[in-house]
Formats: structure tokens, sequence, C-alpha cells
């Protein structure tokens, strides 16, 4: 009798009848061998069914020989080959019974299964039912099934298309999990929840139907579907998680419906082909590295009642031109259009008081900047920018047009040139600049009467 490194292979059955038993057990050792039907429903194709003692059965694989022993000492159920059609009743000793259920674990490790037909007199399928079965392509989930359980397709990475149920209200834990090969997915009406990495690494996917009356979008939930082309946001989604549509890289088009007041953490982080973005009213935070690296981006509109940008939350959106910041803004933080190499322009409000650290840093294609009277602080390096392939500053083509009459405070060089120019002052307080910290710094200053 072969042994898995050591551990029994008795015990190891044990574990798997614990963790994989019908709902009917009832933790009787006997019950699965003893109630189990073993059916013949076409020409040498066996089935197994379970016996609930009411006319109905449900779909099982050979509890006799639960454990089969590959040569990597992998568990695998062997007993389903190719296309499988469970049939909606069978004969047995003359007695037909309707099949109704199919168990936990009914397919699991099978790697032989590639398509499986489910009759609609099914209404109950077990947890982990068809978990890493490696070859299954393609399988229909029946009407009478209202949620997908935990780990039901979890691992069958040749999974690329499933027929949902209409009466579908949710999903268990990683359900999903790693089917890389799905091409397209259509959430049934009635789902309000997508969960957390639902999605995540299906590298396939092309395009996903989101229903009206999804409320929450999870973390991770598209992370790294690099071939998502379109993910339409209904007007009922209440929340998008972290990271939801992180590395979606050929994500053209983004609306965020009205009613999100916060874009969280990564959420479209390195979304490179975005150049479609839509921001309702409704918005008050982006999040730190929210569209980080969304390099197709050319325009920015930021919605009147935006408060609050996190540190890096445009970072190395190198198409970028221009942006105007609205007046509910009163500070902009740290790194925010970092590395922004094509911005020509910012329009900053009479309300903005603090620039962070290198919230500007490495713009390096800007020409003017003014920096409005209500401005009282600004970050070390904000405007600091070096040209990669010549070392020099973007200091020699850059504009800073400062209205007040009191200098802002520095928080240390703002620019990494050595040789300042073109920092416009209003006219009568050139020495009171030229006497300020880090201000001094600058070799020549020039004043004008700002209106």
């Amino acid at each position: 009798m072969k042994r898995i490194k050591n551990i029994p292979l008795i015990l190891c059955m044990t574990l798997l009848t614990i963790s994989c038993s019908s709902d009917t057990q009832d933790g009787d050792p006997n019950y699965l061998v003893g109630d189990m039907m073993v059916v013949e429903v076409t020409e040498n194709v066996m089935m197994y069914f379970l016996d609930h003692g009411d006319g109905t059965v449900s779909l099982t694989y050979d509890q006799r020989n639960p454990m089969h022993i590959t040569s990597d000492n992998k568990y695998a159920l062997k007993d389903y080959v190719g296309e499988v059609t469970i049939p909606s009743t069978i004969t047995f000793q003359g007695k037909t019974y309707q099949v109704t259920g199919v168990t936990e674990c009914a397919f699991m490790n099978n790697t032989s299964l590639v398509k499986v037909n489910v009759p609609a007199s099914v209404s109950s399928i077990g947890k982990m039912a068809f978990f890493n079965c490696s070859a299954l392509e393609e399988a229909n989930i029946p009407d009478g099934i209202t949620r997908i359980p935990d780990y039901c397709f979890s691992g069958c990475k040749a999974l690329k298309r499933v027929e949902m149920p209409s009466r579908l209200t949710g999903f268990g834990t990683d359900a999903f999990k790693s089917c890389t090969k799905m091409v397209e997915f259509t959430i049934p009406e009635g789902i309000t929840e997508l969960s957390e990495s639902m999605f995540s690494g299906y590298s396939q996917l092309v395009s996903v139907s989101l229903p009206d009356g999804l409320k929450t979008i999870g973390d991770m939930c598209f992370r790294g579907c690099s071939k998502l082309v379109r993910a339409e946001i209904p007007a009922s989604v209440e929340r998008i998680g972290a990271k939801a549509f992180y590395g979606c890289s050929y994500l053209a088009e983004v609306r965020i419906p009205e009613g999100i007041s916060q874009l969280p953490d990564s959420c479209f982080y390195g979304c490179s082909r975005l150049t479609t973005l839509i921001l309702p009213e409704s918005l008050t935070t982006i999040g730190r590295d929210c569209f980080r690296s969304c390099t197709g981006m050319t325009e920015l509109t930021l919605p009147n009642g935006i408060t609050t940008l996190k540190p890096l939350a445009f970072n190395g959106c190198s198409k970028l031109l221009s942006v105007t910041i609205p007046e509910s803004m009163t500070a902009l933080g740290d790194s925010v259009f970092n590395n922004c190499s094509g911005m020509l322009t910012v329009f900053l409000p009479e309300t903005l008081q603090t620039l962070g650290i290198g919230t500007f840093n490495g713009c390096k294609a800007m020409v003017e900047v003014t920096l409005p009277e209500s401005v009282t602080s600004i970050g070390e390096g904000c405007f600091c920018s070096v040209d990669a392939k010549t070392g020099l500053s973007n200091w020699k083509n850059l504009t800073i047009n400062v209205r007040s009459n009191v200098p802002p405070v520095l928080e240390g060089s703002i620019s990494n040139a050595t040789n300042r120019r073109r920092i416009v002052v209003p006219r009568g307080y050139r020495e009171v600049y030229e006497t300020a910290p880090y201000w001094n710094e600058f070799f020549e200053m020039m004043e004008t009467n700002y209106k």
C-alpha cells in the first residue's frame, strides 16, 4: 500500500472523508459505502450516487475507494473522463431516483474531465465539487443553484466558459480562483457583491458583464486581468476595493458612477491604455497610487467636490498634458504628479495652501506654473527634475509665478537646478524673497504687478 511522505494512507483517507463528506453523512463512517449506488448510466460509464432516503440522490465519486494516488503523490479522483453528462434520473434495483445534487469534492483533482453537463434537476452543489479539475474547459450551473459554493471551480486552469444560473445570488470564497483561461464572464442579475480577488490573475479575460444592482467590487477583484478591455461599472456600485483593477493594462475607459466618494489605493494602478476617465461629482478622495502609471491618460478633469489627492495618485502618468485643480482642494499630497513627464501646465486654485514634497517632481516638460496667493507652504523637491539623458534640470524652461507678498515657507530646496531662473514675484517684494530661507538660492528674480 502506498504512503504519502510518511503519512499513513488510512489517515489521509480519514482526512479527506472529514473535509469532503456528504451533508447527509452525520458522522456515520459506514454511511458513505452502505448508501452508495453504482450505476452504469451509459455503456461502460459508471457513476456513483448517494441515496438521500427520500427518492433523490446526489452524484459523488467512488467512495469505496476515494483515494487515487498519482506518481507525484497527489490525490486524484479519476472516475470521470472527457465529457460527462449527469442524468436527471437513475434507476437502481428497479427503483427510479431523481438526481438533485452534486456532493462536495465530487470531481476533485480530476485531470481527465473536459466538459460537464449538469441537469436542471440539480439544486445543490457542494464545495470543492470541481476543485482543481485542471482539464475542465466548460460547465453549466442549472437555475436551481442560487450560490456557487466555496472553491467550487478553484484551480480549473483550462476553464473557458461557465453558463451561470439566472437565480444566482452569491459566490463562495475563491469559487473561481485561478481560472486563468476564462475569456468572458457574465455576472447574473441578483449578484450584489464580487468578493476579494475573485478574478485576480485572469490574464485571458477580455470582457466581464456586471449587473445592475451590484453594490461592491472587492479588493483585488480584477487584479492582473491584463487583457480586460471592457468592465462597465453599474450605477448601483457603492464601493470599489483597493487594487480592484490593478494591472488591467488593456482597460481603455473607466466611468465611476455617482455616489462613489472614495477611490482606494492602487485601484487603477498600471492601466496603461486608459484614455477616458470620467469621475463623479460625489468623489472626494483619490487614494495613493490610484492611477499610477496610467501612461495613456492625456486629460484629467477633477470633480468640484474633491478634497484629497493622496501621495503618488497620478505618479508616472507620462502623457498627461494639463490638469486643473478645483477650488475644493486646499492641499496636494507628496509626489501626486511625480514623473508626469509630459505635463505642460497645471492650474492651481486660490484655495490651495500646501504643495507636498515632490508634488511635481519629474514634470520636465512644464513651462509655467502660477502659485496663488493662498499657498503658504511648499515641500522639498516640489519642482525637482533632471533629464535622464542630459542630466540637466528642467528649470531652464520653467517659469514660476509667485503671487503672495509673503514668501511661502519652503521645507527645503524645491529644485535641483544649479542656475535657478524665471521666478516672478510681486513688485516691491523682491528683496523679501531674496532674504527668505531657500528662496535666496535663486540667482535671478523678476518682479511684476499681479492683478
